[in-house]
């Protein structure tokens, strides 16, 4: 299946023309032709397929054809994570995007301060990994915030805290929204885990074994995604 490119508009139907980066990686990099079809879509469920038209260095030529609108994958998963480092931070959100989380909510924890994050990387990373995958909805990726912030008003969905102890996430949960925390290398302090289960997060897990952050986090939203629609 060819590449799934985001744009923030679509084009009206018909005659258009693609520039910017997305111009120079068709025409310079993938080096498409005339007459080739490419996928178009806004990431917030519009998509299109347009017809090249013409080639020049960093402009292609398109006709655009009807739009067609996705609806918004159910159920949607808020994935709130301790950040790891930079590179397992990048696998969390790529991975995490092609099994569908909707909302990616990175958090400083007692254990996980890392300094230097920069959301738009992750969201860099995660429209290339929409378009690879097809996903016609890009993820929101929030800026990070501190874990008791996103305790005293979490996001909508049944709150689901990921912790060895817990029930198993099969049987714990059904196909409704849900909101799922993962801790730091370490986990959670006594004190967060206690402040997370007072905010009525769940305690869920995913096997016999201690998890990395984002095994974790893609394990569970493997789990909790398995009947998305």
């Amino acid at each position: 299946m060819a590449n799934l490119y985001h744009l923030p508009e679509l084009p009206a139907e018909g005659s258009s023309s693609l520039s910017g980066d997305i111009g120079h990686h068709l025409s310079r990099v993938l080096r498409v032709q005339v007459g080739e079809t490419i996928l178009l879509g806004d990431g917030r469920g519009k998509t299109s397929t347009a017809t090249v038209t013409t080639v020049q260095k960093g402009l292609v030529g398109i006709d655009m054809g009807g739009i067609a609108h996705t609806p918004p994958t159910r159920p949607s998963l808020t994935l709130a994570f301790a950040v790891p480092r930079p590179s397992r931070a990048d696998w969390l959100v790529e991975h995490g995007t092609e099994v569908g989380v909707a909302n990616f909510q990175p958090l400083w924890t007692e254990r996980s301060r890392p300094q230097g994050l920069r959301a738009d990387r992750w969201r860099k990373v995660a429209r290339a990994a929409a378009g690879q995958c097809g996903r016609a909805w890009l993820p929101e990726i929030h800026e990070p915030m501190e874990l008791a912030a996103l305790l005293a008003s979490p996001p909508a969905g049944t709150p689901l805290l990921a912790d060895t102890s817990g029930s198993p996430i099969q049987l714990a949960t059904d196909s409704s929204d849900a909101v799922l925390l993962i801790g730091p290398e370490g986990g959670f302090s006594q004190t967060e885990r206690a402040n997370a289960e007072q905010a009525e997060f769940m305690a869920v897990k995913f096997g016999a074994h201690i998890l990395r952050t984002e095994t974790a986090a893609l394990a569970g939203a493997a789990i909790l995604l398995r009947d998305a629609q």
